[in-house]
């Protein structure tokens, strides 16, 4: 089988060594306190392996969510969902897998108009707490990984804060199935630092044909404009040197409660509100100033333009929100993918 969104596997009491993580420990713990542990939510990493049995037995643990008491478990045959799963923490649960009888009955060719082949089964885990694979039984059944032709051709690594986090019907995984790309979610909730540690991973250990950076709410209310300004330089900077021909797009804040032409008058000078305005100018004085003809502005007013994304602390999108950030991503990296 193969791992992805999973650049290693962890080892956590209790559970074993197979859980899947979404950073690499030696990078982890150089990173901001919450990053630590943020980046061990399997949201977006899946388990994929083609497999002939009728039967398949998939043995899985998960540890307790931030939020809420159960993580969710999604089963896709290559682009179509065919189960989904609610389980409590620190139990082993095993779901049989096995042929959708109507599979049979449609033309292959629809079946994969999604970028994955039909065949391919993926295990993918939402938001909450981080998955344990125990074991895979296929009853004497030979169990391969997917062939690179049975993929998306493309990779995108999407890295950002919370809203990036988000879940499997995020912005990026909303957009990745419109442009059929396989995503790989590196959103840290509330933990998106641009440290030049992650800086320096992204661009000399992660796999990607094409990567965007959502930067600067989580670093508005503790960072000076002078200090995200570094980070963002050196970020985009190290991303282009080490990748000169993939592009690199660069989305700066999207709309909440304090962005300017959002917020009320009498608290459009709270520091908030004036960081805000300088991170949004400076990501395009970088981005100017370094003049690489494959890094990108994409402003996060261009992806939120209706305050109604929006959910009720005005800052993250709710579901709907979420899948409209989605569709006009896809229109902005639509003419970008169709380069590579």
């Amino acid at each position: 089988m193969s791992f992805h969104n999973t650049p290693e596997l962890a080892e956590l009491p209790g559970h074993g060594p197979n859980g899947l993580v979404r950073l690499p420990e030696q990078l982890r713990d150089q990173l901001n306190n919450r990053a630590r542990f943020i980046s061990m939510d399997s949201v977006g990493c899946e388990v994929r392996f083609v497999c002939e049995s009728a039967n398949i037995d998939v043995f899985i643990s998960t540890t307790k969510p931030e939020f809420g008491d159960q993580s969710e478990i999604r089963i896709f045959r290559g682009n179509i969902e065919v189960a989904r799963h609610l389980q409590a923490p620190g139990t082993v649960q095993h779901y049989r897998l096995g042929d959708p009888p109507n599979f049979k009955l449609v033309d292959r060719g629809k079946l994969q108009q999604g970028g994955f082949a039909d065949i391919v089964y993926r295990v993918c885990f939402n938001r909450g707490g981080t998955a344990h694979l125990h074991g895979i039984v296929t009853f004497g059944y030979p169990i391969r990984p997917p062939k690179p032709e049975e993929l998306p051709r493309v990779k995108w690594l999407a890295y950002g804060s919370s809203i990036t986090n988000s879940s499997l019907d995020g912005y990026p995984h909303t957009a990745a199935r419109l442009l059929k790309l396989d995503v790989q979610n590196k959103g840290l909730s509330g933990s998106c630092h641009c440290e030049p540690e992650i800086a320096d991973w992204l661009a000399e250990q992660a796999e990607w044909d094409l990567i965007t950076c959502e930067m600067g709410i989580n670093m508005r209310g503790g960072f000076s404009a002078e200090e995200f300004e570094k980070r963002v330089t050196y970020l985009l900077t190290r991303l282009t040197d080490a990748h000169p021909d993939k592009p690199v797009i660069a989305i700066d804040v999207f709309p909440n409660f304090y962005t300017e032409g959002w917020v009320n008058k009498e608290h459009h000078a709270h520091p908030d509100a004036q960081r805000e305005r300088d991170y949004i100018r400076i990501v395009g004085e970088v981005v100017a100033a370094l003049d690489h003809p494959n890094l990108h502005h994409i402003p996060g007013n261009e992806i939120v333009d209706d305050f109604t994304y929006l959910g009720g602390d005005l800052l993250h999108p709710g579901e709907y929100g979420q899948m409209m950030m989605g569709a006009r991503l896809a229109e902005k990296l639509r003419p970008i993918v169709q380069t590579l």
